[in-house]
C-alpha cells in the first residue's frame, strides 16, 4: 500500500512539473532558440517594460561600444536582491534605409559592484552591471562583419539598444524592474585600426619632414621626392649631423606606439584611457635616458680655458651651423667611434622586446597594461649603462690635443723668419686644422670654411712685421 501511495505522489509531482514547464515564459526560456524566434518572443515584453515608469538610472560603460568586445550597463540602484531570479531581455535595432534590422543581445553575466555615488564622491552605492557582447554591424542580416576597413566615414554606426529586466520566479515573469530604449554607437574594429595606422604614419611623416634635408647628389637634385626618402629613415630622424641616436630613436618609437594606441582606444570607446603605472615608468625611463644622454654630451664639450680662448681667436664658434650633409647609417645605432658598442646593443634588444609587448598587449587595455618589474629594471640598467658609456667616451681630449698642436705651430710660424720653413709650417697647420675641424664640426655642429683652416691673419701680419726689412725711420730710432 505504501509503495502504491509513493508511486502516485511521484506521478502527481511529475505531472505538475510538466505543466509548469509548459507554461514557462517563452521570452525568458528561449535562449538557445533561433534569433528570429527569440526576437519574436521578446519584442512585446521589452516594449511593455519600456512603457513602464521606473526609477532606474542606466549608463553605458563608454560613449562608443567597441564591436566584437564585451561591454556593460550600470544600473542604479541595485534592482534585484537575487540575480538568479531576473529575466533579462534585449536586442539591438539598426536602420538601413527603409529596412529595420534587429539582433538579440547575448548576455554574458550580471554582477553587483560597489560604485562611487555620482552625487557624492565620498559615498559608494551598490550598482548592478550587466555584461553583454557588442555585435559587429555586419552581423545584422548577414552574420559576418563585412564592412570595408577603409571607409573611415562609416567608422561608427548608430543603433538603438532596447533592454528590459523582469522578476522571474518559477518559470514566469513578474514585475518590471526597468526598461529602456537607448541610442548607442558601435565602432568598427578594422576601420579603427586603419585610422590609427594613418595617425602613426602622419606624425612619423611630420617628424621626417621636420628633419634638415639630406644633401642631394646629382642624381637626386632633380626631384625633391627622391630627397624625402632618406629623411624618413629612423636613424636620420633621430640623429644629428648624420649621427644616429639610439636614445632618441627609442623615445620616438615609444611615443608613437603609446600615442597610436591611445588614439585607437579613443576611436573604439570614445574615451581617452589612463595609462598604467608600468607604462608611465617605461616612458619615464626612456625620457630620463634621453635627457641624461644629452647632458653627458654637453659635459664632454667643455674645453679648457686656454684652448677655448684659442678657438675663439680662430673664430670657429662664429662659423655657420652645419647642416646634415649625408644620411646617417643604421650601423650608427650600434657603433661608437667605429667600434661595436655593447651598451647600445643591449638597449636596442630590450627596446624591441618591450615595444612588441606593448603593441600586442596594449591594444585592448592601456590602463591595466602590466610590465614585469624585472623587465623594467633591466631596461633601467640598460639605459644607465648606455648613458655611462656615452659619458665615458672621451672625444674631447683628441680635439684639445690637436688644437694645442695647432697653437704650437702658430707660435713657431710667428717666430720664424725663413720663408721656406714658414710655407712648410702653413701646410702643417692646414693639415692639423683640417683634422681638428672635422672633430669640432662633429661635436659642436659648426661648418668651418676653408679660410678658417688657415693661420689667422694677425699671425701673418706679425710674421710679416718681423720679416720686414728696417726702414729709415726705424734706423733713425
Amino acid at each position: 500500500m505504501k509503495r502504491l501511495l509513493c508511486m502516485a505522489v511521484c506521478v502527481l509531482v511529475s505531472t505538475v512539473a510538466q505543466a509548469t514547464t509548459g507554461l514557462a515564459d517563452p521570452a525568458c526560456t528561449a535562449r538557445g532558440a533561433a534569433p528570429e524566434t527569440r526576437l519574436a518572443n521578446m519584442r512585446q515584453p521589452v516594449a511593455t517594460a519600456i512603457d513602464t515608469l521606473d526609477n532606474a538610472h542606466i549608463r553605458l560603460s563608454s560613449p562608443s561600444l567597441a564591436s566584437g568586445t564585451l561591454a556593460y550597463l550600470s544600473v542604479t540602484p541595485d534592482f534585484a536582491p537575487q540575480l538568479d531570479k531576473v529575466c533579462l531581455l534585449g536586442y539591438f535595432e539598426l536602420r538601413r534605409g527603409s529596412d529595420t534590422l534587429a539582433l538579440p543581445i547575448t548576455f554574458e553575466s550580471v554582477e553587483v559592484v560597489k560604485d562611487v555615488n555620482p552625487h557624492d564622491a565620498s559615498q559608494v552605492q551598490p550598482t548592478t552591471r550587466i555584461h553583454f557582447r557588442v555585435p559587429n554591424t555586419g552581423e545584422f542580416g548577414s552574420g559576418s562583419d563585412n564592412q570595408p576597413f577603409w571607409k573611415l566615414w562609416e567608422q561608427e554606426q548608430s543603433l538603438r539598444l532596447k533592454i528590459a529586466a523582469y522578476a522571474y520566479t518559477d518559470g514566469s515573469r513578474g514585475a518590471v524592474y526597468f526598461g529602456r530604449d537607448m541610442p548607442v554607437i558601435i565602432s568598427h574594429q578594422g576601420t579603427s585600426i586603419f585610422a590609427a595606422l594613418l595617425f602613426a604614419v602622419f606624425f612619423y611623416l611630420i617628424a621626417g619632414i621636420a628633419v634638415a634635408p639630406v644633401a642631394r647628389t646629382h642624381a637626386t637634385a632633380a626631384s625633391g621626392l627622391h630627397n624625402l626618402g632618406p629623411r624618413l629613415l629612423p636613424w636620420n630622424i633621430t640623429g644629428q649631423n648624420g649621427q644616429a641616436s639610439l636614445s632618441q630613436l627609442q623615445m620616438l618609437v615609444f611615443t608613437l606606439i603609446v600615442a597610436t594606441l591611445l588614439f585607437y582606444q579613443w576611436l573604439r570607446t570614445g574615451l581617452l584611457e589612463e595609462l598604467s603605472n608600468d607604462l608611465l615608468y617605461l616612458i619615464g625611463i626612456s625620457t630620463a635616458g634621453t635627457a641624461a644622454s644629452q647632458v653627458a654630451v654637453a659635459i664632454r664639450k667643455n674645453l679648457d680655458d686656454e684652448v677655448y680662448r684659442y678657438v675663439q681667436q680662430l673664430g670657429w664658434f662664429t662659423a655657420p651651423v652645419a647642416e646634415s650633409r649625408s644620411g646617417g647609417a643604421p650601423s650608427g645605432l650600434l657603433m661608437t667611434d667605429r667600434r661595436f658598442d655593447i651598451y647600445k646593443f643591449q638597449m636596442l634588444v630590450f627596446t624591441c622586446v618591450i615595444a612588441a609587448y606593448v603593441v600586442a598587449s596594449g591594444a585592448s587595455k592601456l590602463g591595466s597594461l602590466h610590465i614585469s618589474a624585472t623587465l623594467l629594471t633591466l631596461m633601467g640598467m640598460s639605459q644607465g649603462a648606455y648613458v655611462g658609456g656615452r659619458a665615458a667616451t672621451d672625444l674631447l681630449s683628441p680635439l684639445q690635443d690637436q688644437l694645442r698642436g695647432m697653437q704650437a705651430l702658430q707660435r713657431r710660424y710667428i717666430a720664424n723668419t725663413d720663408p721656406k720653413i714658414a710655407a712648410d709650417l702653413r701646410q702643417q697647420f692646414r693639415r692639423a686644422a683640417g683634422q681638428a675641424g672635422a672633430m669640432f664640426e662633429s661635436m659642436f655642429g659648426r661648418m668651418l670654411p676653408s679660410a678658417m683652416l688657415e693661420i689667422p691673419p694677425d699671425a701673418h701680419s706679425a710674421s710679416g712685421a718681423e720679416n720686414e726689412p728696417p726702414t729709415a725711420s726705424k734706423l733713425a730710432d
